[in-house]
């Protein structure tokens, strides 16, 4: 099992830096905020939901918590990759809840300024922006625990919250309902 290092306390003169987990899934990179992350696990064995979207992989347990997966890659309509040992599983809170993010591989913990961070282009539609937080490049940005996965590419900042939204005939309903069933203790 494979833990981020927790990040610590922030000063006064630190209020404008942010960390973020990096990682890849279908060749694109994405960030999420690092105060989110709980834990990067190998992939364990999932239990499939009936009737659930397309996109929840299924569930599993963590220390006594039952933990919905979303496999990213069908979340955000890009091709399936093929099953790598560099897979994993971003476990991250969300409204005090534990959610899995399924992605090919996690590449690296970046520091940034906050300006750094840029707006979701305009040109994505009210569907796909939500999903969004931003984009950074994190050129500028110090590298913690890994290697420039992606150097000069661009990674889009995740809005994990938006993750379990209902998608109009794909039963999201139930994928709340998960999210909310699976309580941290």
């Amino acid at each position: 099992m494979k833990s981020l290092p927790a990040r610590p306390a922030a000063t006064a003169t630190e209020g404008t830096e942010v960390q973020l987990c990096t990682f890849r899934v279908a060749g694109e990179h994405f960030a999420v905020d690092i105060m989110r992350v709980r834990e990067i696990i190998p992939p364990a064995p999932l239990t499939a939901i009936p009737e659930a979207p397309r996109y929840v992989a299924g569930v599993f347990r963590l220390r006594g918590d039952v933990v919905p997966v979303v496999d990213l890659s069908r979340r955000l309509g890009l091709p399936p990759g093929e099953p790598t040992r560099q897979a994993k599983y971003v476990v991250v809170k969300v409204a005090g809840r534990l959610l899995g993010l399924m992605v090919d591989e996690v590449c690296e913990v970046l520091r940034l300024a906050r300006d750094e961070l840029r707006p979701a282009p305009a040109a994505i539609d009210a569907k796909g922006a939500r999903l969004f937080l931003g984009v950074c490049d994190g050129e500028r940005g110090t590298v913690r625990g890994g290697r420039r996965g992606g150097a000069g590419r661009l990674r889009l900042l995740l809005n994990v919250k938006a993750l379990l939204d209902p998608v109009p005939g794909d039963g999201a309903e139930l994928a709340q309902a998960l999210l909310e069933s699976a309580r941290e203790p």
